[in-house]
């Protein structure tokens, strides 16, 4: 089967062209960190209580998430406890927690028995300079001080240039290449903190971290300009092992990379099989929902409730034929239930013929063309006067005064 055509999906042909191959320099192994648990908690607003914090942990691992950030022990005492609780239910997932570069806080994450630490520490002259008042000496000696006290302690090591994308590459390289030589840290993280960069930039970057030290490299990467997904995947394809991401790509300002939207993108346009349960990306993405409280757009892809929607005349009657013919993938990306979704056919002032077919149709009700066509004028006048699609309930409504005239 050619690569660009899936059991329930059919992507662009041009994604597998040799010229579009030969940019790409994706690692054998590609490893989700999903962060919704910390950074995702960190959008305004946002509250995780212990039950929903354990609640995502184990949705996370069932979907087959290789690796969750859990939170900051030392955030409070219920995080604490949390924690603790999540690295004890035996998740087939590596449980970590993020750590500001200080004792404490690593001594906390190791009494909650967790797998991994990833440590934070700025790394642009501004950010160290005017936003701490430290100097780049004192980021380099608490870097090489503070991880090689994590790996003392039986953890698996990230260190976390925050800010790296705006770094002076000269102290980058210097900071890098000192943690890696001095304190035997697992991997090190190319971080955009502020949504900054280009996915050219972080292809260039990664690239240069690579040639710097021989530790993976894990990406990390902000949303403020939409490019969170795109960047993820540029720094993979430069060779990074690890991407950072949250659940519907929640987290602080903009957000970041949503891991239901990446983990989609590398299968269906790279062919890359995460060996996730992706039939359950829909139902977890619910789980991330009902707890953060912050209501997803209906367009959200992936996941939202309209992602796989049509209202509009011709692309139903495509549609309609396509699922006639079972081969509806051919009108779409991919079929919704590859994510755990449905197709919807809304029916609105957009509407036409195959729409209300469609609705007649689930519903087993039989009506003739002269039927179909008064019905379709109700919806468009309904929909017309109160400024969104018609519900089903005023679909109901309209079948019946339409079928009573016979």
């Amino acid at each position: 089967m050619e690569p660009w055509l899936g059991p329930k999906w059919v992507s662009s042909r041009y994604n597998f062209v040799d010229e579009a191959l030969s940019q790409l320099h994706f690692p054998k192994n590609i490893v989700i960190y999903d962060v919704t648990l910390r950074d995702g908690e960190q959008m305004p607003g946002i509250v995780f209580r212990k039950d929903e914090r354990i609640r995502i942990a184990r949705a996370l691992d069932e979907l087959g998430i290789p690796r969750i950030e859990v939170g900051l022990p030392g955030s409070t005492s219920e995080d604490f406890e949390a924690i603790k609780e999540i690295a004890r239910l035996g998740l087939k997932s590596q449980i970590g927690v993020f750590s500001r570069a200080r004792k404490d806080d690593i001594d906390l994450a190791a009494k909650c028995e967790v797998d991994s630490i990833v440590i934070s520490l700025p790394s642009s002259t501004d950010m160290i300079e005017k936003g701490f008042g430290w100097t780049k000496e004192k980021v380099k000696e608490l870097a090489v001080e503070m991880t090689s006290y994590a790996k003392e302690q039986g953890l698996y090591v990230t260190y976390f240039a925050v800010d790296s994308t705006r770094a002076d590459t000269a102290f980058l390289k210097e900071l890098m290449t000192t943690v890696v030589d001095k304190s035997s840290v697992d991997a090190v993280a190319v971080v955009d903190t502020y949504g900054c960069a280009s996915p050219q930039a972080i292809s260039h970057l990664v690239k240069q971290v690579k040639s710097w030290v021989d530790v993976p490299i894990e990406a990390h990467t902000h949303n403020e300009m939409g490019l969170a997904t795109a960047n993820s995947i540029a720094a993979l394809a430069a060779g990074a092992e690890t991407v950072h991401t949250t659940f519907n790509g929640i987290g602080e300002r903009s957000g970041m990379t949503p891991t239901e939207e990446l983990a989609v993108a590398l299968r269906i346009l790279y062919n890359i099989d995460l060996g996730l349960n992706y039939n359950k990306l829909c139902e977890t993405s619910k789980i991330v929902e009902e707890a953060h409280g912050i209501k997803m757009p209906s367009y959200k892809p992936v996941v939202g409730k309209t992602a796989f929607g049509y209202e509009a005349g011709i692309p139903v009657m495509i549609s309609h034929r396509l699922i006639a013919q079972n081969h509806l993938q051919a009108g779409i990306s991919y079929l919704p239930e590859f994510v755990g979704n449905k197709l919807v056919i809304t029916l609105g002032k957009k509407s036409g013929k195959h729409g209300v077919k469609h609705r007649l149709e689930q519903k087993k009700i039989e009506a003739n063309d002269e039927q179909i066509e008064e019905m379709l004028s109700k919806i468009k006048e309904t929909s017309i006067r109160n400024k969104r699609a018609v519900t089903d309930e005023e679909f109901d409504e309209i079948t019946r005064e339409v079928l009573s005239k016979k």
